[in-house]
């Protein structure tokens, strides 16, 4: 059996722990190191998965020292870009950053740019694109099965950049990575919500067009069920798509639903039930991973490339109530149109406040993200 791949994890959080559980559990890495400004967070993570890990209060001491094949960034969205780039410039093999990739399109690039000039790989941790019924669905989808897809409808919420890029990016995988030819949307903001320091929209509604004229739909906190997932309307048929499960009706099925809910490669559907899609997920995501680093895979799903899309759909709804028209991808505004509609009074909340919908996740004191509170003065 080949040498584990040595992997160093920045940011102890929620979604580190899928990214650990993934690597564990495709059983292609060893998990080396952790960096977190808490070390509780660091004993935590060990303690949970069982394993042994060199803890680092300070991320770059740990991009120094470690012989480090994969670094994991974890950290909260505005940070992504920063500690990409700082990853980078270590040069390991490879990067996987969760999603979305970045605030901003321009930090975004910048982390494109530092991994094409430091010969890195970089992949976005949109996992679901792992998942076996999505790739079923985007097998029928490509052999016919339901004739043309004219529309995918979606139910969203929770901040358009963190629940709807995994949308925006579902879209893509199953159409079979066509781009996005525009974005029409608009947004409700009357509160200052925020999703894990990132301004996000009170609700949302748009619609996108991609090449071969397929539509789709997002609806985000308007009222509908909230659910990963999709249904597609085609010429001759339709699926009803959900992280377990595909449903098909076409002629072949009589015009009946038929339900299929495929295993996984690492895990089964029925023995997990709802942590199956990240079970599945980030075992399969890092399985091909490890596969793209050692020459067994020539790409990834999860390239930058196909993260960076799904984060400019996103803006591009914003972008679309910011201007009040149709956004031709690709998009050129670099930086976040909802910051700029907020920080231009186009969009002043009416409900002054900021709050946190992620705050839960902070430790000890920092319930004010990266704010700190003032000192008290005698």
């Amino acid at each position: 059996m080949s040498e584990k791949l040595r992997v160093g994890v920045i940011g102890c959080g929620s979604m580190a722990q899928h990214h650990i559980a993934g690597y564990l559990n495709c059983g292609r890495f060893e998990v080396s190191a952790l960096a977190d400004l808490d070390e509780s967070a660091m004993e935590a993570m060990d303690a949970r998965n069982g394993i042994k890990s060199t803890h680092y209060t300070d991320a770059r001491r740990m991009l120094d020292t470690e012989r480090l094949d994969v670094v994991s960034v974890c950290t909260w969205h505005a940070d992504h870009a920063p500690w990409t780039v700082a990853a980078a410039a270590r040069r390991p093999k490879a990067i996987l950053c969760e999603k979305p990739m970045a605030d901003t399109l321009g930090h975004a690039d910048a982390m494109l740019v530092a991994c094409q000039r430091n010969g890195v790989k970089l992949v976005i941790g949109h996992q679901r694109r792992f998942l076996p019924a999505y790739t079923m669905a985007r097998d029928l989808i490509a052999r016919g099965a339901i004739g043309q897809v004219n529309l995918m409808q979606c139910f969203a919420g929770q901040g358009l950049p963190n629940y709807s890029s995994h949308q925006t990016d579902m879209f893509r995988y199953l159409l079979g990575d066509v781009d996005c030819r525009w974005v029409m949307g608009n947004v409700e903001r009357k509160s200052d919500r925020l999703e894990r320091t990132t301004r996000i929209e009170d609700s949302a509604i748009a619609v996108f067009e991609f090449e071969g004229g397929a539509r789709a739909l997002i609806l985000s906190d308007v009222g509908a069920p909230l659910y990963q997932g999709a249904n597609i309307i085609g010429s001759q048929g339709m699926i009803n798509l959900t992280t377990e499960e595909v449903l098909l009706l076409n002629a072949d099925t009589g015009g009946r639903w038929q339900s299929t809910r495929p295993d996984g490669k690492f895990f089964k559907v029925e023995a997990e039930g709802e942590r199956f899609e990240w079970l599945e997920g980030g075992a399969a995501q890092a399985d091909e991973l490890a596969d793209w680093v050692t020459g067994a895979a020539q790409t990834h799903r999860g390239r930058a490339e196909n993260g960076y899309k799904a984060l400019e759909m996103i803006h591009g709804i914003y972008e679309s109530a910011r201007c009040h028209e149709r956004v031709i991808m690709p998009m050129q505004t670099r930086i976040n149109p909802l910051d700029l509609m907020v920080e231009s009074g186009h969009l002043a909340p009416q409900r002054p406040g900021a709050y946190d919908i992620r705050a839960f996740l902070l430790r000890g004191e920092k319930l004010w993200g990266h704010e700190q509170p003032a000192e008290t003065k005698p």
